[in-house]
């Protein structure tokens, strides 16, 4: 028998893939999204985005997800340091990168605020 490099006798070793019980689960909302704020109406809404992933401190692109029409998204990672970087419209709507942390085998909560332009 002839076994190459990976310790299998196809070249490569068996790969095991488990599900991450880690990662980021995130909401993004829109504001202020009527031109006058009254008592009791709400001006804020769901928003549907890309956000782009990136490690930290590397910068090194990880993933891009869109969150849904309900403004939500879940997305599985290992454990740690995250920069998110919203898209941006030019120039609206817009938003500011931030950092977030993924311990193991837990997701991190993250609220992504676009700030929609109405004045």
């Amino acid at each position: 028998m002839f076994v190459l490099a990976g310790g299998s006798p196809f070249g490569f070793a068996a790969s095991r893939t488990r599900p991450r019980d880690s990662g980021i689960v995130g909401e993004v909302r829109i504001a202020p999204t009527c031109p006058v704020e009254r008592p009791g109406k709400v001006c804020e809404r769901p928003y549907q985005a890309t956000i782009t992933i990136r490690r930290e401190p590397t910068h090194a692109l990880v993933t891009r997800v869109q969150s849904s029409a309900t403004g939500h998204f879940r997305i599985a990672l290992a454990p740690g340091r995250y920069l998110l970087i919203p898209q941006n419209g030019r120039p609206y709507p817009r938003s500011l990168p931030q950092i977030a942390t993924v311990h193991s085998h837990r997701y991190t909560a993250v609220r992504i605020s676009y700030d929609s332009g109405i004045r």
